[in-house]
């Protein structure tokens, strides 16, 4: 590890949205790291003039990191005690190993703060002597202007060591071959650090439950938004909620049966965290006609920027840039094909948006990576068969009836 003057050790910053410099802020506040940041779209802006962090929970603060570069060749003169991953997961246009390059030899940790499931294993391949901590975050934050971080109260951050995930009969499990009480000092070391800086950051011994009921919301309402292309308030109007909702809730089942096929049983991720999704989606949503709407106690501000909420998806989607389609959708269709757990709804949901993401992947001029394509020729190969076995998908659980108010 590259040691400083100050005993400060070195941590990597891939990717510099809302969500990397916020971490990457608050992990410079513990006064035990320095961060080098590789910003891309916004490295001239925040090499010359930093970053501006208006938060309702830290408040507001001018931050510079120690190291502002604007590409990982550049970034890989050190050694780092963590390599954080924070830009978005699109396999099927730029491959991690092309997006970490060189320094995927420089930390023997790496943290994954993206969304989705299965992100973990292709890196662990690359990297087989290194740890890699998973996290689930839930954090209220944009990035305005280039350089202003508006965050509202919302951060929770719960982390774990990838532990290897259960995958089809054919598959052999990944897994790091660092001792176990190593990767767990890590583990520690990256909770303290965070803690120090005033995160509430929760470590717990088993991140995939955490990542799937997570990925219940990404997956089914960021899929019904951007196929809709509304936001979630127009989703959740009293014209439209009706046939939302059932639809919302058959989905989520699907995605609970994929993952209770992975070894995810009730204890780990409980069926009622289906309802539980629902429920906080409709309070959070429901009942709103127009932007300029008021709840109580709630100011103009606050509702009109509610009601105007788009999933990144969507809002990836009206701007023409591939979607994080793969690691949210893709990846559940892939592990419910080699369960053979029927999933209809996903899988349509993901067959119609594969159209578009093919469009944006060409636009963004990386048309020769297609895993997306790939998965929808396997999927067309499956409708077409006629012995395609059907697995009844409530089988395996024992569910409540759907409520007739939620």
């Amino acid at each position: 590890m590259t040691e400083t003057a100050d005993n400060r050790q070195d941590v990597l910053l891939v990717g510099f949205g809302a969500v990397g410099a916020l971490y990457g802020w608050l992990l410079e506040q513990s006064k035990g790291v320095r961060v080098t940041a590789v910003a891309r779209s916004n490295y001239k802006t925040v090499q010359e003039q930093g970053v501006q962090i208006e938060s309702a929970k830290f408040g507001k603060h001018s931050w510079q990191p120690y190291r502002v570069l604007h590409d990982v060749h550049q970034a890989a003169d050190r050694d780092y005690k963590f390599i954080l991953c924070t830009y978005k997961h699109l396999p099927d246009v730029t491959p991690t190993q092309d997006i970490l390059g060189p320094c995927l030899h420089r930390s023997n940790c790496f943290v994954l703060l993206q969304n989705g499931i299965g992100i973990e294993e292709p890196l662990q391949e690359l990297v087989p002597h290194a740890t890699i901590i998973s996290a689930a975050i839930w954090v209220g934050a944009n990035l305005k202007e280039s350089r202003r971080v508006v965050h509202n109260d919302l951060e929770l951050l719960v982390v774990g060591r990838f532990k290897g995930e259960k995958r089809g009969p054919n598959h052999q499990m990944v897994t790091s071959k660092m001792p176990e009480a190593d990767a767990d000092r890590l583990l520690e070391d990256l909770v303290k650090l965070l803690h120090a800086g005033n995160s509430n950051t929760l470590p717990v011994s088993d991140i995939q439950p955490v990542r799937w009921k997570k990925n219940l919301w990404n997956a089914t309402f960021s899929s019904l938004a951007t196929l809709a292309g509304e936001p979630m308030s127009v989703l959740m109007r009293d014209e439209n909620v009706n046939n939302v909702i059932p639809i919302a809730r058959r989905t989520m089942l699907e995605i609970l049966f994929v993952a209770r096929s992975m070894d995810i049983n009730e204890d780990k991720l409980p069926a009622t965290a289906v309802d539980e999704q629902l429920s906080l989606t409709l309070s959070q949503f429901g009942g709103i006609q127009h932007a300029n709407e008021q709840r109580i106690g709630e100011s103009e501000e606050a509702a009109a920027g509610r009601a105007a909420f788009k999933p990144s998806m969507l809002v990836d989607h009206d701007n023409n840039r591939p979607m994080e389609l793969q690691c949210i959708v893709g990846s559940i269709v892939q592990r419910a094909r080699e369960f053979s757990v029927e999933t209809p709804r996903i899988d349509m949901a993901y067959s119609i948006l594969s159209v578009k993401q093919r469009k944006f992947v060409e636009l963004a001029g990386a048309a020769q990576h297609k895993p997306t394509a790939r998965m929808s020729a396997e999927l067309a190969q499956r409708f077409a068969r006629s012995d395609s076995p059907v697995v009844p998908s409530g089988t395996p659980l024992d569910l409540p009836s759907t409520p007739t108010k939620i």
